[in-house]
C-alpha cells in the first residue's frame, strides 16, 4: 500500500509490520515514523531498535535478528535508517521481507527518492508487503488545505490565520505546525498573537538575510548570515528563502522587459504592497544577467542541501545573499 504522509496518522492504528517511509520533507517524514513508533508501542512493541546502513553493517546478522528474536527480547520496532547505500536496499530489503517476525515491525527511513526510484522492483516489492509512505514538501494550495486540517485539528479556524502560516512558514512545514501547535495555547490566537509567535524566528531566520539582501544593506546581509551560521542555523530554510525571493526578482524583472503588469504576480504569491516596492527596487537594481546567473546557483545550493552534491552550504548562502545585495562578484 501507498500512503502520504500526513495520512499516516490517521492510518497508523491499522498497524503493518513493514514500512518504508521517505521523502524530501524532513518534518513530515520524522512526523510518520513518530507515527508508526506510537502505534507500534500500543500494540506491544515496546522496543525500538535504531540502526544505520553504513560502513560495517552486516545485512546477514540483520537478516537472522528479524527472522529470530532472541526469546528474552522484548517485540520490537526494527528502524533502519539509510541516506546513503541505498543500493544496498535495493539488492538486500526484498530478501528481508518475508523474514520479519510476527514479534517485529521493520520500519526502512530514507531521504527522498525520484520517480523512477519509487517505482523500482524493490519499492514495489515494499509496498506489496506493506506500506511505502511517501512525504513531499506541500506549496500554494496543497500547504493551504494542510494548514487549515492542523488547525481544525487544534480547535483552529480562521481563513486569514491560515493563510499567513502557509505564507510565512513555506519550505518549513515544522514551522507551520510550532505556530499552529502554540496559537493553540493563546488566549487570543488571533494575528497578533501569531507575528509575536512567528516574529523572532520567521523574521529574524527566514526574511532578515532577504530583506537587508533586497534593500543592497551589504554589511547587514553579511552580518545576519555570519551570525546564523555561527549560531549553528539549518540552512535549508535560509537557502530557500533566498531561492524563493531569487525567482521572484527574476519573474519581475522578466515582466518589467516586456511591459506586463505585475499585478496578477503579486497576487498569485500573495506579497503584500510594502514588500512590493522592495522587491521592485531590487529587481531594478539588479542586472537580468545576474538573476539568472544566480537562478543557478539555487539550483546547486539546493543540490548542496540534500546532499547531491558537494559544497559549502554556508559559503554559497553568503555568496548569494551578498550577490542579491548588489556585491560585485562576476561569478556570482
Amino acid at each position: 500500500m501507498r500512503l502520504k504522509a500526513e495520512e499516516i496518522a490517521e492510518r497508523a492504528p491499522d498497524l503493518g509490520r513493514v514500512y518504508l517511509v521517505c521523502g524530501d520533507e524532513p518534518f513530515l517524514v520524522e512526523e510518520a515514523v513518530a507515527a508508526i513508533v506510537k502505534a507500534a508501542a500500543a500494540a506491544g512493541y515496546t522496543e525500538r531498535q535504531r540502526l544505520f546502513l553504513e560502513a560495517g553493517f552486516s545485512w546477514p546478522r540483520f537478516r537472522e535478528t528479524l527472522a529470530s528474536p532472541s526469546l528474552f527480547a522484548a517485540r520490537s520496532v526494527y528502524e533502519l535508517r539509510a541516506r546513503e547505500g541505498r543500493e544496498g536496499l535495493a539488492r538486500e530489503l526484498p530478501g528481508c521481507l518475508p523474514l520479519v517476525s510476527v514479534d517485529a515491525v521493520l520500519l526502512v527511513v530514507t531521504g527522498a527518492l525520484d520517480r523512477a526510484a519509487l517505482k523500482a522492483d524493490w519499492v514495489e516489492k515494499v509496498a506489496a508487503a506493506g506500506h511505502v509512505v511517501t512525504a513531499e514538501s506541500l506549496q500554494g494550495a496543497p500547504l493551504l488545505a494542510w494548514v487549515r486540517k492542523r488547525m481544525r485539528a487544534a480547535g483552529l479556524v480562521d481563513e486569514d490565520l491560515a493563510r499567513r502560516i502557509s505564507y510565512f512558514a513555506e519550505g518549513n512545514m515544522g514551522a507551520a505546525a510550532d505556530a499552529i501547535r502554540r496559537l493553540q495555547d493563546e488566549p487570543h490566537p488571533d494575528a497578533r498573537a501569531l507575528d509575536e509567535i512567528m516574529g523572532d524566528e520567521a523574521r529574524f531566520e527566514v526574511f532578515a538575510v532577504t530583506d537587508a539582501a533586497l534593500r543592497g544593506d551589504l554589511a547587514a546581509t553579511y552580518r545576519y548570515v555570519a551570525r546564523l551560521r555561527r549560531e549553528a542555523r539549518d540552512p535549508i530554510l535560509i537557502s530557500w528563502s533566498l531561492a524563493r525571493e531569487t525567482r521572484l526578482l527574476w519573474r519581475i524583472a522578466f515582466l518589467e522587459a516586456h511591459r506586463t503588469p505585475l499585478a496578477d504576480l503579486f497576487r498569485r504569491e500573495r506579497v503584500w504592497p510594502a514588500r512590493q516596492t522592495l522587491l521592485l527596487a531590487a529587481a531594478r537594481r539588479l542586472p537580468r544577467s545576474r538573476l539568472r546567473r544566480l537562478l543557478g546557483r539555487c539550483i546547486e545550493l539546493d543540490r548542496v542541501n540534500k546532499g547531491r552534491a558537494t559544497g559549502d552550504a554556508w559559503l554559497m548562502i553568503e555568496r548569494l545573499a551578498l550577490a542579491l545585495a548588489g556585491e560585485g562578484s562576476k561569478e556570482w
